[in-house]
């Protein structure tokens, strides 16, 4: 009999070894103490092995073809009312079946043989086997409801993280072709009038590029990295505002090592950037401050200008798309607000702990 792994469940093979296992273990037990039984009752050896070894192989044997059976025929719709029904009937079948044969095979011994058992013999054979084949009906439909209960909650967190897998994939691609769509027209929009700064502009590109799609397929990278990334970004963006554009960073060295999901600090930047530069200023200054205290990453973006309300600054922009990747990576872990400081905009994120890799 052959099994294949089935996706979204156990592999069948676990449970069906399991179950051999189990079941030799098992009726190996009771044989060894029907035996024991048998001679304490009997006072004859042979009559204690000879019903032994007819008895528990045939029990054995009764059992395993109800629960091939079982797992052949009853579809998983079925109510468990028949089906218990049924398994009933056949614990009475089966222990009418085995006390008869027990009763038939201590006829054959002579009298004076086998010491005399007070009350019906029948009978305290029919209770003893009736007792334990109710209880391994008990146990087999509770292991195997278990079973089944396990395998669901598996296709779920399978169907769960495949879920989140996908939309953190979508969420990535809506990323990195909005910024290339958006430094592209930056660029096209120089050559005309500055093709020396356009074709700094193409190199500065090249570099960021060559660094995203060095990290494509990783979710998550250094702070270090990230933080190298955005003063890429900026610096494109500079050559296209001549010098009014500026960057400085404070970050804690602790921070430095601390991983943080791929194009963080660029969903901030571009916001800044994108919300803060058309405010008239001699020059435009861009902080990154990073933070870590215990076990909280603190990263503030901080830009010049008055703060718009907070929906005209999440609608349409990749601080929405931000947030939610967030929320995937650090569920119930992370805080990101927008204030002003000052006449600046300070775009803040608090995140506790690691970020999970459902990738």
């Amino acid at each position: 009999m052959k099994f294949r792994p089935i996706s979204g469940e156990l592999a069948p093979e676990e449970p069906f070894f399991g179950f051999w296992r189990a079941q030799a273990v098992v009726w190996v037990s009771l044989a060894i103490i029907g035996f024991f039984i048998r001679f304490a009752i009997f006072g004859n050896a042979m009559a204690a092995f000879w019903p032994t070894l007819a008895l528990e192989p045939l029990a054995f044997a009764l059992t395993s073809a109800a629960a091939i059976l079982h797992g052949r025929l009853t579809p998983k719709s079925e109510s468990i009312v028949p089906t218990l029904a049924c398994a009933v009937l056949l614990c009475l079948a089966a222990s009418a079946l085995l006390s008869s044969i027990g009763y038939l095979i201590h006829q054959l011994f002579l009298p004076g043989t086998v010491r005399l058992v007070p009350g019906n013999q029948y009978r305290l054979a029919f209770i003893y086997y009736m007792g334990i084949f109710s209880i391994w009906t008990l146990i087999y439909f509770g292991v195997g409801a278990e079973l089944a209960a396990r395998n669901e909650r598996i296709s779920k967190m399978k169907a769960e993280t495949r879920a989140v897998q996908l939309e953190l994939e979508h969420l990535q691609r809506q990323i990195e072709p909005h910024f290339l769509f958006n430094s592209l027209n930056t660029i096209v929009a120089e050559i005309s009038e500055r093709p020396a700064i356009a074709e700094e502009m193409t190199r500065r590109l090249a570099d960021y590029l060559r660094y995203s799609l060095d990290k494509h397929g990783r979710s998550t990278c250094r702070l270090d990295e990230e933080i190298d990334a955005a003063e890429t970004y900026i610096r494109i963006q500079a050559l296209r505002f001549d010098k009014r554009l500026e960057f400085q960073s404070r970050v804690d060295p602790a921070a430095l090592d601390v991983r943080v999901p791929h194009m963080t600090l660029q969903g901030l930047v571009e916001n800044a950037i994108k919300h803060g530069m058309p405010a008239e200023h001699p020059s435009f200054l861009i902080t990154i401050n990073v933070r870590y205290k215990g076990e909280e990453l603190i990263i503030e973006v901080i830009n010049p200008g008055r703060l718009r309300a907070r929906y005209e600054v999440m609608q349409g922009s990749g601080l929405s798309n931000l947030c939610r990747r967030l929320a995937l990576y650090y569920p119930g872990r992370y805080e990101f607000s927008l204030s002003e400081r000052a006449g600046r905009a300070v775009a803040q994120i608090r995140l506790r702990g690691a970020p999970i890799s459902p990738l």
